[in-house]
């Protein structure tokens, strides 16, 4: 407001008291409360583990075997060997060589059971065979050894009681140098013990690279 001589006592007063407000008003703003900063609650760290994706799987043959991926490459010597492979691996392993399962060469682990029932494949629990029953062979009677035969319907696994009888005998092992278990593997296989008979009866001999030529 311009105050001059035409200026009144009434319009004097009025801007007088208008500037007492302004005043006021400025010095509220400095009474404002501050701001609590908000009191911050360390929170208790909590480490994720991811679940493991390998898958191991089991040969389930006394024949050796090999397997190509296109990462890794797999030997299999004896029934039970166990190889670890990652969820990639695995799923390149059952689409080349599905039919290996199928046929009961490979097993998936039964640790790893909710994978086998995924893929529609088996455990090595499922099959009659396991690799200490076939070290038991030489422990079994021709009864024992007929029923584990009996047991054992898919061909692989009964290839595996064959392959392991005439290893054991060619090395010499006298428990399977018996004439009765020798002449019930002669009879379930259709003729396939003749060599092993024809040696009990001193008719050849084996040799220890014998066993290559199976």
């Amino acid at each position: 407001m311009e105050i001059n001589s035409k200026t009144t006592k009434a319009e004097l007063l009025a801007y007088i008291e208008e500037l007492k407000g302004q005043i006021n008003a400025a010095k509220n703003v400095g009474d404002v409360a501050p701001v609590q900063k908000e009191e911050v609650i360390a929170q208790p760290t909590i480490n994720v583990v991811a679940p493991t994706t390998d898958v191991t799987i089991v040969y389930c043959s006394e024949s050796m075997g090999y397997v190509k991926l296109s990462n890794i490459e797999l030997y299999f010597n004896h029934y039970g060997d166990e190889y670890t492979l990652s969820r990639s691996q695995f799923d390149e392993l059952v689409g080349k060589y599905r039919r290996w399962f199928d046929r009961g060469v490979l097993a998936v682990s039964y640790r790893d059971c909710s994978v086998a029932a995924a893929k529609g494949l088996p455990t090595d629990k499922e099959f009659g065979l396991t690799s200490a029953k076939l070290e038991s062979i030489g422990r079994m009677n021709a009864s024992q050894l007929e029923q584990l035969w009996n047991e054992n319907s898919k061909s692989s696994h009964r290839d595996s009681i064959v392959c392991f009888y005439k290893r054991k005998f060619i090395e010499g092992d006298p428990k399977y140098r018996v004439r009765e278990k020798v002449d019930l593997l002669n009879r379930l296989t259709d003729g396939g013990f003749r060599r092993e008979q024809d040696e009990l009866d001193g008719r050849v001999k084996y040799n220890p690279t014998d066993f290559t030529n199976l």
